[in-house]
């Protein structure tokens, strides 16, 4: 797969915040998945608010 069709794949806009150490970050995924905090390296924090990047699309 090149980076072009990667990207068409970004879909949602994740909002994390971290349960070790309260670090905030957001990040785009093709879904509503786990992350890693790029802070501490907690495992596995889930988004708690995700917003669909094709809603404000013409």
């Amino acid at each position: 797969m090149d980076a072009e069709h990667d990207d068409a794949e970004l879909r949602f806009l994740n909002y994390y915040r971290c349960d070790r150490c309260e670090h905030e970050w957001t990040d785009e995924w093709s879904c509503m998945c786990d992350d890693d905090c790029p802070e501490c390296g907690a495992r596995h924090m889930s988004p708690y608010k995700s917003d669909d990047l094709g809603e404000d699309a013409p």
